[in-house]
């Protein structure tokens, strides 16, 4: 997947089947990475997808204090509240969606009734046994019980689903876009480089932005050209744009935004991309400050935030007359 932007012989990414699309687009809505600021945008460090399976490394960490991990067992393994608040509806987590298991390759997740099938690596085994034990105990606390060893549908679950199956057969049947959109995660930092990604489901489509540093190029033709690529793209294409990129600041550095509109044949399933450049002087050292603390590497800092990584390099430097001191 890292080598997309400059292999023209890549092996293309390859369709998930119905069932493992419907796994994989709700793990892409509940995920959680873009809650706060990742070492990697929407804190994947990389994806390997084969047709009937996905595995997704996940960084360390949510921002400065949080483990990502831990966020994505508390975001995807549902569960049912037992507790007195009536105003609670539904159930937590991802419906259907089942602990297979924990070994050396990671934390493996299932979608009940098929065979569709996604592993978490990141945490080693025993971390990801400490993790889970932890958030047991969380929903113990907070009235919440696991659903997520049960053979079939709990009951929360059928009837959430039963409530309004027409909403669950068409998020079912456009299942496809957001699973090819999290199996080409990494062309985020790989193509292009924002310092903050996030994205959210809108009707049965998706919105993203990407947001990037003043200096930093706005390289949006290059990731349209991947997500259409007729080759390792997906069945979109471009229906509408509105591009406000200069080759210089006339305008006095004025914050800049271009949107793309994808979309597939039918009309259901689009996807809005907001490429977004902040002005110049926006202040963003409590990014920078975030970012590291997230386990940003310098690599990547200094390609995502070049301005504010030059001047702390320059900040923690020693000068000659220090140095010889």
């Amino acid at each position: 997947m890292q080598q997309l932007a400059t292999a023209e012989n890549q092996h293309p990414v390859p369709d998930a089947n119905p069932d493992q699309a419907r796994l994989e687009a709700e793990v892409f809505e509940h995920l959680g990475g873009t809650a706060d600021f990742c070492a990697h945008p929407a804190g994947i460090a990389h994806v390997l997808p084969t047709t009937d399976h996905l595995v997704v490394a996940v960084d360390p960490k949510l921002g400065p204090r949080h483990r990502l991990p831990e966020h994505c067992l508390g975001s995807l393994l549902p569960t049912q509240y037992i507790g007195v608040d009536e105003k609670v509806e539904g159930p937590g987590g991802i419906v259907g969606v089942r602990l297979r298991g924990i070994d050396a390759g990671g934390l493996h997740l299932g979608l009940v009734g098929t065979g569709a099938s996604l592993t978490l690596k990141g945490p080693t085994p025993q971390l990801w046994r400490s993790i889970l034990a932890d958030h047991r105990d969380w929903c113990r606390d907070h009235h919440l019980a696991p659903l997520w060893e049960a053979s079939e549908l709990a009951r929360p679950e059928s009837d959430y689903v039963a409530a309004d199956p027409t909403w669950w057969q068409e998020r079912s049947e456009t299942a496809w876009v957001a699973s090819g959109l999290l199996r080409r995660i990494p062309l985020l930092h790989t193509v292009t480089k924002p310092y903050s990604v996030s994205y959210w489901r809108h009707g049965l489509g998706w919105k993203i932005e990407l947001i990037y540093e003043h200096a930093v190029p706005v390289e949006h033709d290059a990731v349209i050209d991947h997500l259409t690529h007729p080759r390792w793209g997906m069945a979109l294409h471009v229906t509408r744009h509105s591009c406000a990129c200069k080759p210089c600041d006339c305008d006095g550095g004025a914050e800049r935004s271009c949107w793309f509109t994808l979309g597939p044949i039918t009309d259901h399933g689009r996807v809005a991309i907001h490429f977004r450049r902040t002005r110049v002087g926006y202040k963003i050292a409590d990014v920078y400050e975030r970012l590291t603390a997230a386990g940003a590497s310098p690599a990547w800092l200094e390609q995502a935030l070049p301005t504010h990584h030059e001047r702390m390099i320059h900040q923690t430097t020693p000068t000659s007359a220090t140095k010889s001191a």
